[in-house]
Parts: C-alpha cells; sequence; structure tokens
C-alpha cells in the first residue's frame, strides 16, 4: 500500500480539520490511503481507504465536512453514522483522483450509491475501514468493493444458511488450506458483495447469493472465480463466468473486488 498525497499533520496522521470542524471541536479527518489492487491488469486499481474510530462520532461532522446527510442516516446510531460519513469522504477523494471536486454522492432507492454523470464507482465499509472506488465510464462498464472483518467460528451457520452452498463448502474443505474455514467463507462471502455491486446498476434489483456459484479458490493469486446460475440482465447471462480478487488491509480485514469492461 501508498499512501495519498495530501496535508497531514505530521504528529497525528491525519488531515487537517476544516475551520467549521475546528470551530464545533470536531476531531482531524483520518488521512486516506491508497490500496493498490491487482487483477492482472495494468494499471492495478487503486482504491481510496480511511481507518476510522467509529466511536465517538457526532453527526455535525457532516455539515462541518459538506457531506450530506440522508434523513435516514441522521435518525440511526452513531455507528451507522459514522460508516456512512467516512464512505462518503472516501468516495470524495476517489471522484477527487478524477479531477472532480467536492462532489455529492447522493443515495438512490435501494440505498445505491449515486455517482455523477460519467462515473463508476462503489463503497464499503467494515472493520473500521471505508474504502472507495471511482473510475471513467468509458473505460469500465462496472465495479464492486467489499470490506468484512474476518468472521468468528460463531457465524459459520449463519454464512451457510444464507451464502454459501454445501457444493462451494466441500470446495473450501477441498482447498487444504492453512487459512482457517471461517476466513475462506469470509472471502466468498464478501466476494458475492463485490459482484453484487458491480451488478446493480446493470440488473436494477436485488438477486440472492444462490445466483452465482464459486468454482475456483487460487489463494497463490487471490482471485476466485463464479458461475452466474441465472440470466440477471441480457449482459449477465447465466452460466457466464467472472472473477473476483481479494486482498488483506490485516490481518483480520478482507478487501475484495470485481469489475469487467465487457467480459460477458
Amino acid at each position: 500500500m501508498k499512501r495519498a498525497e495530501a496535508s497531514v499533520d505530521m504528529l497525528s496522521g491525519r488531515l487537517p480539520a476544516s475551520d467549521e470542524a475546528q470551530r464545533q471541536g470536531l476531531p482531524p479527518l483520518p488521512l486516506p490511503f491508497i490500496h493498490q489492487a491487482e487483477d492482472g491488469m495494468a494499471p492495478a486499481l487503486q482504491i481510496t481507504v480511511l481507518h476510522f474510530q467509529p466511536y465517538p462520532f457526532q453527526s455535525a461532522a457532516f455539515h462541518a465536512h459538506d457531506i450530506a446527510l440522508p434523513a435516514a442516516i441522521a435518525r440511526s446510531v452513531p455507528k451507522r453514522q459514522a460508516e456512512y460519513f467516512f464512505g462518503r469522504l472516501a468516495a470524495r477523494a476517489a471522484l477527487a483522483r478524477l479531477g472532480i471536486a467536492d462532489a455529492q454522492i447522493g443515495t438512490g432507492a435501494s440505498r445505491q450509491p449515486l455517482w455523477p454523470a460519467g462515473v463508476v464507482g462503489s463503497i464499503s465499509h467494515g472493520g473500521g475501514y471505508a474504502a472507495a472506488v471511482a473510475l471513467p465510464a468509458q473505460w469500465h462498464e462496472a465495479i464492486g468493493i467489499d470490506i468484512e472483518a474476518v468472521v468468528g467460528v460463531e457465524m459459520r451457520e449463519a454464512l451457510l444458511s444464507t451464502a454459501i452452498g454445501l457444493p462451494e463448502l466441500a470446495l473450501l474443505h477441498q482447498l487444504n488450506s492453512v487459512n482457517a474455514l471461517e476466513f475462506l467463507m469470509t472471502v466468498v462471502f464478501s466476494a458475492k458483495e463485490s459482484f453484487f455491486k458491480a451488478a446493480f446498476p446493470t440488473v436494477g434489483y436485488y438477486f440472492d447469493f444462490t445466483a452465482v456459484t464459486l468454482t475456483a479458490f487460487d489463494e497463490a493469486r487471490r482471485t476466485l472465480t463464479f458461475r452466474i446460475n441465472q440470466t440477471l440482465s441480457p449482459r449477465l447471462h447465466a452460466s457466464a463466468r467472472f472473477s473476483v480478487d481479494y486482498d488483506l488491509l490485516d490481518a483480520h480485514t478482507v478487501i475484495t473486488h470485481c469489475g469487467w469492461r465487457g467480459w460477458v
């Protein structure tokens, strides 16, 4: 990983607070860094990441940093407000890399981010991280990213009942991996989330995890391969295959990404 260029308080490792934030006594913002996501293509996908503390969080940060606060988020608990705020902050930084300054990323009817015209992007948060990626639509058809904290043993049954089928579980057992089964299951779950985020703008509706099936898990290359089981759209047809790449933000946090330029 390498850090993005920014004006930084070298003692705290944080971005300096805005004048409004300082007047309200709000803490400085965490410094974003760039996660270089390798997927076998050049250049590497550059994902903007923030490492933040969800507590304490003050909703006044939205106004102080000029980030729109939707009514549904205003009614939510501070942890959810922090996740939304830092996700939008990461998205703003990702857009700035495209030369789009101070853009507001709205929220659609299905809670999807609404990107400026000519941009495809994705936002995620988890494990104390928020991340975003924004790409020119003229070169990229779709992109999805997801962050997940590695689940514990107690979550195994929940994933099996919602996101991972028995054939997929059998494939994970066959890997004879040095990694814990819970780690592998987290990667598969996150990969499916990344695909959903990439596909949703084309599909336009929610679909189940059973819409795709894991067919290969390459730990050396950190790549998963899936088969689409049902036609989701004219572009995303049954039997098509796609790949998702994964990496680690730290020992307990997985990040995945999925995107295409017209592979189906």
